[in-house]
């Protein structure tokens, strides 16, 4: 067929080494997902949890689930439980950063806690603060349950990920 074989591409690796492929690199005995793919997922999450889009929480979720779940199917070959947990832990902290905005004093907050059955005094927080998004009151008022079973937010730490490579020779 008189191709040229493309020279920065093709090369003999070991798999010691890793080698890139799809998206995956594979190694002896694990794969891993190219770190520009988790890169590239959350710009792509980020541009969809943007906190001036001036839509609800249950619709930002309703648009990111396909996202995630796509991610998840095509690259859940790897060993990457560690990486979708972390990613999980951003995003949800992105979420509860919205709806704090969205609350936007920390009455509306205080309340929350108090139909929850929390106890006051509380904290005065800044409701627009990505370092608040992070407090316990913020984990407490959205805990991980409601974004998960309640407004049905994907959970990607709980997908079954890797494939194991068998022991040649081991029965």
């Amino acid at each position: 067929m008189k191709l040229t074989v493309n020279t920065t591409k093709t090369h003999i690796a070991h798999s010691d080494e890793g080698v890139k492929f799809l998206g995956v690199v594979i190694h002896s005995k694990y794969t891993r997902i190219q770190g520009k793919k988790v890169v590239r997922l959350k710009q792509k999450l980020k541009s969809l949890t943007k906190r001036n889009r001036g839509i609800g929480l249950a619709a930002i979720i309703r648009e990111l689930n396909p996202v995630l779940r796509g991610f998840v199917s095509y690259f859940r070959v790897a060993n990457c439980a560690r990486v979708l947990k972390q990613v999980m832990s951003w995003l949800r902290r992105r979420l509860r950063c919205i709806q704090l905005k969205q609350w936007k004093k920390p009455g509306r907050l205080h309340r929350r806690l108090k139909q929850l059955g929390y106890q006051p005094p509380f904290r005065h927080i800044r409701m627009q603060s990505w370092r608040n998004a992070a407090s316990p009151l913020a984990s407490l008022a959205l805990p991980n349950t409601y974004l998960h079973n309640d407004l049905k937010l994907m959970d990607l730490a709980k997908v079954k990920t890797g494939i194991t490579v068998p022991e040649f020779g081991v029965n």
